[in-house]
């Protein structure tokens, strides 16, 4: 009787230890992925720096001007005029749509969305 109870209690510390050497190895392979994702979030936000600090010479205003004279007889640039720049008074009223206008509809945010994904339970809106 007692040996059975040895093998059982052996038989237990061999499937714990393979219980945790199976826990550790996973949580090794989510550290890595984790490292990986850290790393790659690292290069995103250096790359996203850099190209704010293009966009801050490329959008210089001293360097837009610059071309600006350099190609005012290729793209037909003036000089914008006082009389040129209106208030927002004097802008056109918004556009009147007959209803059932699929585009119109959109454009006055009152479409109806007839399509349905698996994630939207039937008789659901959004």
């Amino acid at each position: 009787m007692m040996r059975w109870i040895n093998f059982l209690f052996l038989g237990l510390v061999i499937a714990a230890a393979t219980w945790t050497y199976q826990v550790k190895h996973e949580a090794e392979v989510k550290l890595t992925e984790i490292r990986e994702l850290k790393n790659k979030i690292a290069l995103e936000r250096e790359t996203i720096e850099l190209l704010k600090a293009d966009w801050a010479f490329l959008s210089h205003p001293a360097r837009l001007e610059k071309l600006a004279k350099r190609y005012e007889q290729e793209l037909g640039l003036q000089v914008t005029e006082a009389d040129q720049i209106i208030s927002a008074d004097e802008l056109p009223d918004v556009p009147v749509f007959a209803p059932g206008d699929g585009i119109g509809d959109l454009i006055a945010g009152e479409a109806i969305d007839d399509l349905q994904t698996g994630s939207i339970e039937e008789g659901q809106s959004n």
